[in-house]
C-alpha cells in the first residue's frame, strides 16, 4: 500500500451575499442547478482541485468532484459549512484530501466592491496611452485617457507593493498545482519583508529558468507590455489560477514570458486571486 501523501489540495474562494446579485458569478454552471451563488468562481475552484486530483494519482478525489454531480457535492459541503443566513463575506479554505474527504474553513474578510470582483476590463497603466472604446451614449469611438476611471472599473486607490523574490525557485508540481505544501511561498515573503497575511504587500515567485516570474505568493499578477496586459505563461512554472483564468477568457489579457529583469520600479500592475478579486500593485525593486 502506498503511503498516505503528507499534503492536501485546496483552493480558497470567497463567499460574499453580494455574488447572489451578479448572474455572471454563475454563468458557466450547468442549467439544472443555476441559481444565485455566493461563491466566487466555483467551478473554477472545483476544476483547479480537480485537475490537482488528476495529476497526483488521487483517483477517489477527483472522483468525488469530478462532472455535475461531483459539482453537487461541492456545493453541498460549502452550504452546510456557512450559515446562509450570514452577510458577512468570508474567505473560504476548501481542502481536498486524498481520501476524497472536504474540509471546509470560513474566516472573516473585509467587504469589496461589485467591480473588484468582476470587473468590466483591467485598467491601463496612468502613463499609457488613452483606449478607444465604444460609447454608450452615441455608439460611436470614445478616447479614454489612462487616467479616466469608467463604470465598472476596480478601484485603484491603495495599491498593493509587489515585491520580487530575492531567491528562485525551481518549478515543480508544487508550483504548479495548489497544496498545503506552502513552504516555497511563506520563504519569499519573509524574504522581502511581509510579516502579516493582511499587509498590502506581494511577493512575486521567480523562476530558476532564467528568472521568469511565475506567480505572486498569493495572487496572479498582470504587467503592461507592448500595449496590453500580461499574465505569466503557465510553462514558466506557475498555477491557473481562477481569477486568471477568468480574465483570459474576457480577453482582458494575453499569457507571455516576463522575466524579473524587465520589471520597472514604480511600474503599475493587477493582481487577483479568488478571494480578494482584482486589485492594483506597484512594482517595487529595492
Amino acid at each position: 500500500m502506498e503511503p498516505k501523501p503528507d499534503f492536501q489540495l485546496f483552493s480558497s474562494l470567497r463567499y460574499d451575499p453580494l455574488l447572489c446579485t451578479l448572474p455572471i458569478n454563475t454563468e458557466t454552471w450547468e442549467s439544472d442547478i443555476k441559481a444565485p451563488s455566493p461563491f466566487y468562481m466555483l467551478p473554477y475552484h472545483r476544476d483547479r482541485m480537480l485537475q490537482a486530483a488528476e495529476h497526483f494519482g488521487w483517483t477517489t478525489a477527483a472522483d468525488k468532484i469530478r462532472g455535475p454531480e461531483g459539482f453537487k457535492h461541492l456545493l453541498e459541503k460549502l452550504n452546510e459549512a456557512i450559515d446562509a443566513s450570514t452577510t458577512t463575506p468570508m474567505r473560504v479554505r476548501t481542502l481536498l484530501n486524498y481520501d476524497g474527504s472536504i474540509i471546509v474553513e470560513p474566516s472573516p474578510v473585509p467587504p469589496l466592491s461589485i467591480f473588484n470582483l468582476y470587473p468590466t476590463r483591467i485598467p491601463s497603466p496612468k502613463a499609457s496611452q488613452p483606449e478607444v472604446k465604444v460609447s454608450p451614449l452615441t455608439g460611436g469611438a470614445l478616447s479614454v485617457g489612462a487616467s479616466d476611471a469608467i463604470h465598472g472599473d476596480p478601484p485603484r486607490d491603495e495599491p498593493f507593493i509587489v515585491l520580487p523574490d530575492t531567491n528562485k525557485t525551481a518549478p515543480s508540481p508544487f508550483t504548479s498545482y495548489k497544496t498545503t505544501s506552502r513552504a516555497i511561498y511563506m520563504s519569499g515573503r519573509e524574504r522581502v519583508g511581509i510579516q502579516d497575511m493582511a499587509e498590502k504587500k506581494e511577493v512575486l515567485i521567480l523562476s530558476t529558468k532564467d528568472g521568469e516570474i511565475m506567480e505572486g505568493s498569493l495572487t496572479s499578477p498582470y504587467f503592461w507590455r507592448d500595449g496590453k496586459w500580461v499574465t505569466p505563461n503557465i510553462a514558466s512554472g506557475g498555477q491557473i489560477g481562477t481569477t486568471r483564468r477568468w480574465a483570459l477568457g474576457k480577453g482582458f489579457c494575453v499569457e507571455g514570458i516576463i522575466t524579473a529583469d524587465s520589471l520597472i520600479d514604480g511600474e503599475e500592475c493587477w493582481i487577483s486571486n479568488g478571494v480578494r478579486g482584482f486589485a492594483p500593485g506597484i512594482v517595487k525593486l529595492s
